[in-house]
């Protein structure tokens, strides 16, 4: 008719002449069909975990008040040190329980697992060596009370040490808890590896034991975190007690599943909208 008919008519009077569609009306629906399917299933590859999960991580800190940390290597002094980076970590943990242990030659509890921030602070202040009944340094003895308050806690919890070093003939009895404990170890060390004089003293601290904290880290499944100018020390521990809370709460076989089939909804949505557009009807007899 090309020639009887002016080309811009003729091109609405045939049918078929604007070719294959790229997608057909029965193929749209057997994709909703495919996605909605995958979507009721429940696909999930993840733990539900609670909305409160950040703040249920309990902590207990162990404080070394030996005398070495009184070293002036890390000023003012390596306890001082280590109460300033202790403020900042509770403070970061608003609304998370802490306990505090103080420990030298004996482990005492300062303060039981609290979320009260400004009471830490007031036994915080008074902590030093002169406080200590018995002279030495028994950090067994602190993780011992450390694991025994966190064994009435439903989640999992971390026990940091706040040390100049650990002697490694402890590494047995770090190895025993991390074989019967969930709870996790880290060592938080303070002090430099040239040592220094004690603060009024004569007395000359020694390096930091490096060391000996890996040897105790590598027997506790823990991991060592140095001290720092800034605060990356901190962000690095608050990470390790999140972290380990969030690992042992996905392991947790009795949690249920996360559902992620109601992601799939938007592109179920979308696929649908198309049945809005003229034509798109799928003729079933």
């Amino acid at each position: 008719w090309r020639g009887e008919i002016a080309d811009h008519l003729i091109e609405h009077l045939g049918v078929g002449s604007e070719g294959k569609k790229l997608v057909r009306p029965y193929q749209l629906i057997t994709l909703v069909l495919i996605v909605g399917s995958i979507a009721m299933a429940g696909p999930t590859w993840e733990r539900e975990l609670t909305p409160f999960t950040e703040d249920r991580a309990p902590l207990v800190v162990a404080l070394e008040l030996t005398e070495s940390m009184l070293s002036v290597d890390q000023q003012p002094t390596r306890l001082e040190r280590a109460k300033q980076k202790l403020r900042d970590l509770l403070a970061a943990r608003q609304g998370a329980r802490t306990a505090v242990i103080a420990y030298a030659g004996s482990a005492h509890a300062v303060l039981p697992l609290t979320d009260d921030v400004q009471l830490l602070e007031i036994y915080l202040e008074s902590l030093s060596p002169e406080l200590m009944p018995r002279d030495g340094d028994a950090p067994e003895l602190a993780l011992a009370k450390a694991a025994t308050m966190l064994a009435s806690e439903e989640a999992a919890g971390t026990i940091v040490f706040m040390t100049d070093g650990i002697d490694r003939i402890n590494e047995a009895v770090f190895a025993d808890h991390a074989a019967n404990s969930t709870d996790q170890v880290v060592l938080w060390s303070f002090g430099t590896d040239a040592g220094g004089p004690v603060k009024d003293s004569n007395a000359i601290a020694p390096p930091v034991d490096s060391a000996g904290l890996r040897v105790i880290a590598n027997a506790s499944g823990g991991r060592v975190v140095e001290s720092t100018v800034d605060a990356a020390d901190v962000d690095r521990v608050l990470r390790d007690v999140q972290s380990h809370l969030v690992n042992a709460i996905e392991s947790d076989e009795n949690l249920l599943w996360h559902d992620a089939g109601y992601y799939l909804v938007w592109p179920l949505m979308l696929l649908t909208l198309i049945w809005s557009r003229r034509g798109w009807t799928v003729v079933w007899a």
